[in-house]
């Protein structure tokens, strides 16, 4: 396994550090990630339930990613690993044969690659970060870089949002 460097991480934290809102924080968030992991797309939702509730998202493109206001966790098997283990988890339309609900909603927003990281913060997974990509699949690297984000992303919202 590839060791993840501290300096991104030093770096995407004190970019996180100076966020005062969560809506700035998750939206930094997001374009951190799509720049360290040299993605195409990144979308933070919160989890509420069985429910995933997009609450921001930063693209390359001109379009936003339209993945909807939410989503239930219980349809997307990976999702819902993630979600419950608090591992990452990568699908990717490049693969031999990748998870049937993932990979039909990759098609539908246009991506070939899924990155999802849990966003843990008030002691739980608070909310599911996934990342996009075209041309290429998600790594063990870019897993824990993105697991890394999360973390730090984690740490500054419970800062922010001591209630959760």
């Amino acid at each position: 396994m590839h060791t993840v460097t501290d300096e991104p991480v030093k770096r995407v934290a004190a970019a996180l550090d100076q966020e005062q809102t969560v809506r700035g924080l998750l939206e930094t968030a997001c374009r951190e990630l799509v720049e360290n992991l040299d993605a195409k797309a990144c979308a933070i939702s919160r989890v509420v339930g069985d429910l995933l509730v997009a609450l921001a998202e930063f693209t390359h493109g001109k379009e936003p990613l339209e993945l909807g206001h939410e989503y239930l966790i219980s349809d997307y098997p990976l999702t819902l690993d993630v979600v419950q283990s608090g591992e990452p988890r990568a699908v990717s339309l490049l693969e031999d044969s990748p998870e049937p609900n993932e990979a039909a909603l990759l098609e539908k927003i246009g991506f070939e690659s899924l990155l999802m990281v849990c966003l843990p913060a008030a002691g739980d997974c608070w909310g599911l970060v996934e990342v996009y990509a075209d041309g290429t699949s998600f790594d063990e690297r870019h897993a824990a870089l993105a697991a890394n984000i999360a973390a730090a992303t984690g740490r500054r919202l419970d800062h922010l949002d001591p209630a959760g």
